[in-house]
């Protein structure tokens, strides 16, 4: 069982190795994120928009469904993308 973590340990460090640290790849790497974030939560908010203007239905408000669907896409696709890739990268 410590192979086992030492062998973690050892992929950790190579990784944190290769990684270039500089101003250019946190900017990149925030810039993604906000991208992938915020373009599922203004898509929802656009389409709740025009379905508002188009199916005015009782009480619901299509637009604020559309926001809060777009955050949980968002959220998913930050998980997706961040934390998927650097487990895959541990392999």
């Amino acid at each position: 069982m410590g192979d086992f973590f030492w062998e973690i340990k050892k992929k950790i460090e190579e990784l944190e190795k290769k990684k270039e640290k500089n101003i250019w790849y946190a900017l990149s790497y925030i810039g993604s994120a906000s991208i992938i974030f915020i373009l599922p939560v203004v898509a929802g908010a656009y389409i709740g928009w025009w379905l508002d203007g188009r199916y005015r239905v009782g009480k619901v408000s299509w637009t604020i469904t559309g926001i809060i669907l777009g955050v949980i896409i968002g959220i998913y696709n930050v998980y997706q993308v961040f934390y998927k890739r650097d487990i895959k990268n541990i392999k």
